[in-house]
């Protein structure tokens, strides 16, 4: 009889590891970095300039691991408000040498006032972006844009309103999976996860073969692409496959935790379970704080900064165009770029 029990406590637990969607836990070393760079860019935003310019600097010195170019530029455009503009650049060169693409709206932010340092960037950029772009697999970049899919408002506004649908009835005990409404509208999800599992299978043959889209190899829209795709691949219903693949990229700078945490949830939250870290962030607010704590302490198993929840008295509101306001959340925000 014992025994009997045993063996039906152990498939119970088999069957509660199976639904868990699988995830690995980074380095203290990764986590201290992360740490230290989200402090770094929170200073910066609030310019507290010297404080967030020692972090930067701190951070990149005693990180052995891989950096993010997204940091490397941020780091950049700090030293410039400072005037410590020779560091600036040996920022730069770092960003765009490691494959960092200046988007129109940021390159006003890039500014030497410093005679040396301005003929230095003027010399230099031109030949920077040059080497970035020569490095690139533009053979794996040209598939990748052919992975996009093709724009249609009608169709994707079907599969949300079905992905919403079949999500909140997961999570309630009442949920009928025999009525019409949720048969027809798993019906388009299961077409969608088809058709997502066929590319996401042409994107890892890719991976195995050229490495994880990043932007040493491909530009930023294919970064953009490869990882919607496996964002979506829902066929990989508990992260089993794309883990080490995800962590792998995380580790190499490739990923921000942010991302590997939104597979997470949303593997969870397709399940029928609660998110792991509550990524994306949009709706975080309406979770009871005992929750919160418990999934702060989680995220920093991953190098994700710690949600705040705001004093409504801390909120302040914004002027709308109407004449009207917002309450505007602060977060942390999302310190990769890409």
């Amino acid at each position: 009889m014992i025994k009997k029990l045993l063996c039906i406590l152990s498939l119970a637990i088999a069957g509660l590891s199976v639904a868990q969607t699988k995830y690995s836990i980074t380095s203290a070393d990764f986590n201290n970095y992360h740490a230290t760079v989200s402090a770094a860019e929170r200073m910066f935003r609030n310019d507290s300039l010297l404080q967030a310019y020692a972090k930067f600097d701190i951070a990149f010195e005693n990180y052995k691991g891989a950096i993010n170019p997204s940091h490397y530029f941020k780091a950049a455009l700090c030293a410039i408000k400072i005037k410590e503009e020779f560091k600036a650049l040996h920022y730069l060169e770092k960003a765009i040498t490691n494959g960092y693409e200046i988007d129109n709206n940021k390159l006003a932010l890039v500014v030497f006032n410093n005679q040396n340092t301005k003929q230095e960037y003027k010399v230099n950029i031109g030949t920077w972006n040059a080497n970035r772009d020569a490095a690139r697999n533009t053979a794996f970049e040209g598939e990748l844009y052919t992975y996009a899919p093709t724009p249609n408002k009608v169709a994707d506004a079907k599969y949300n309103e079905a992905l919403t649908y079949c999500t909140m009835c997961n999570k309630t005990k009442t949920c009928s999976k025999t009525a019409p409404d949720y048969v027809s509208k798993n019906k388009i999800l299961k077409e969608r996860m088809k058709a997502d599992s066929l590319v996401a299978t042409k994107l890892l043959g890719n991976i195995n073969q050229y490495g994880f889209p990043n932007l040493k190899i491909v530009d930023k829209k294919a970064c953009e692409i490869a990882r919607t795709i496996l964002l979506n691949y829902d066929a990989d219903k508990t992260n089993e496959r794309l883990d080490g693949i995800l962590f792998k990229a995380l580790n190499d700078g490739f990923i921000s935790p942010s991302f590997y945490a939104q597979v997470i949830d949303r593997r969870n939250v397709k399940a029928g379970l609660n998110p792991e870290f509550y990524e994306p962030i949009t709706g975080y607010e309406k979770t009871i704080a005992a929750s919160m704590a418990g999934a702060n302490n989680k995220r920093k198993t991953i190098g994700l900064y710690n949600i705040i929840l705001p004093a409504k008295t801390a909120q302040k509101p914004s002027p709308t165009a109407k004449g009207g306001s917002t309450i505007t959340k602060p977060t942390d925000g999302n310190l990769y770029d890409y």
